[in-house]
């Protein structure tokens, strides 16, 4: 036998276990006899929980890389990131060129000095067709480094040469326009002196720091 004593809102009360069979329980309480069924608890059921469906992943095949462009393959030039005159070394950059949707880089396949270019942007051309001439360094004349050279303040493409090459100039003078966003840009002379090299040409793409033309 069991007992317990409780205080409920300062009423007290006694209560006695005395038997539990069977789910009902035997209680006396305050000297009264209860007999008290015992409620059963109820099974808990585990919901299964539903297997993942399969996704479905749509496989696309991997990026395919732009490739040099064969001989006959017909080619658009982007961008042409020389000028004649300009020193190089082999692995330098000199054309992107698009062919089918697909752009890739022509680069120097040797040290030497650029001579004759034979594109401008947007001039279609073939692979096999000469695009360039690049001498060696001591073959070439009128050799120069764009180290001092005027940088292109901006990315965009030359749109006119105002002072060509061998013209005098003054500091502030105006040398050559070019485009960027849709807007023209003036360029202008930092020195008074000669321009001894104009290393752009007019519609010829550049980018921010080429090289444009050299005062001495």
């Amino acid at each position: 036998m069991k007992k317990f004593k409780f205080n409920i809102q300062g009423n007290p009360y006694e209560v006695s276990i005395n038997q539990v069979q069977n789910g009902v329980v035997n209680v006396d309480v305050n000297g009264k006899n209860f007999s008290v069924e015992i409620e059963k608890e109820k099974p808990v059921v585990a919901v299964p929980t539903p297997a993942p469906q399969p996704q479905l992943v749509e496989s696309k095949p991997a990026a395919a890389k732009p490739a040099a462009p064969k001989e006959g393959q017909p080619l658009t030039t982007m961008k042409v990131y020389v000028a004649s005159g300009q020193t190089v070394k082999e692995g330098d950059k000199l054309f992107t060129m698009e062919s089918n949707g697909r752009e890739c880089d022509i680069t120097a396949d040797k040290d030497g000095v650029i001579g004759k270019i034979n594109v401008i942007v947007g001039q279609h051309v073939t692979a096999e067709g000469e695009i360039i001439e690049l001498k060696d360094c001591g073959q070439a004349t009128g050799n120069f480094s764009t180290e001092n050279a005027i940088p292109s303040p901006l990315p965009g493409t030359i749109v006119q040469i105002i002072l060509p090459e061998g013209s005098a100039v003054k500091a502030g003078d105006v040398v050559l326009t070019m485009d960027s966003m849709k807007m023209v840009n003036n360029v202008l002379a930092d020195k008074s002196g000669t321009i001894t090299h104009m290393i752009v040409k007019e519609r010829q793409a550049v980018l921010e720091g080429d090289p444009l033309f050299i005062i001495e």
